[in-house]
């Protein structure tokens, strides 16, 4: 009887000490921050955050400018299509460590949370980078059509090219908000805060650098206030961080 009795309390021990060693191992609560400045990380890539009840994939961009970027739109290609519609635009799509589009809804929830800054850099066929920087920005909700509510003061060396674009909607080609008598969106083969039209148009199509077809006019990715409006830039990362 007490052998049995031995064994039991052996065993009992046993099952303790696996049960505390699984408690020990278990891994602390991950921390959710609501922008990559907060967040840190030591290298770009792909991380989570989470911005009020909604936890979502960006990339955060630490060697453009300083750190703490979080990219909203990202131009390296043409393999992605950003002539699209609304739901797409709302939602996003592309792949973040690519051509993306992060999503209107996703990008109202961030600039809406606490006031953020702006940093559009482009770059040429010849590799020569430039940029426009805005110290705020942000943009409406769905019931404002995603409108550009607030562009703060720009400073750069590639013009500015997106002040005149101020309290517009978003606009797609099955969705026109814009004030032309035309659908700007459609004409231009893009997505963006049209007004009659562009002065910008940075979700064009990929054209490749200067473009002569008149039919194409304003139809790249559009930066007018450096190259004018027939030329298509080879890359695009526009980001937000906060203030």
């Amino acid at each position: 009887m007490k052998a049995i009795c031995f064994v039991l309390a052996a065993f009992s021990l046993a099952l303790v000490s696996v049960a505390s060693a699984e408690i020990v191992e278990a891994e602390p609560f991950a921390k959710t921050y609501s922008s990559c400045k907060a967040l840190s990380p030591k290298k770009s890539g792909v991380q989570k955050i989470k911005v009020g009840k909604d936890t979502f994939e960006v990339y955060c961009e630490e060697g453009i400018n300083g750190k703490g970027w979080l990219v909203i739109q990202r131009r390296v290609s043409v393999e992605e299509n950003f002539f699209r519609n609304w739901t797409s635009y709302q939602t996003g799509f592309g792949d973040l460590k690519g051509n993306f589009f992060l999503g209107l809804d996703k990008l109202n929830k961030i600039t809406a949370l606490e006031p953020q800054e702006l940093f559009i850099q482009l770059v040429d066929f010849n590799n020569t980078s430039r940029y426009a920087q805005y110290d705020l920005f942000s943009v409406g909700n769905v019931y404002s059509n995603y409108s550009l509510t607030q562009l703060g003061n720009y400073s750069g060396t590639a013009g500015d090219s997106l002040r005149y674009h101020v309290g517009q909607s978003f606009s797609t080609f099955d969705k026109d908000n814009d004030q032309s008598y035309v659908n700007c969106a459609a004409k231009f083969k893009g997505a963006w805060w049209y007004r009659d039209c562009l002065n910008s148009n940075l979700n064009g199509a990929y054209l490749g650098g200067n473009y002569t077809d008149p039919d194409l006019y304003g139809s790249g990715i559009v930066w007018a206030d450096w190259k004018g409006a027939s030329y298509s830039y080879k890359t695009v990362n526009i980001m937000v961080r906060p203030k």
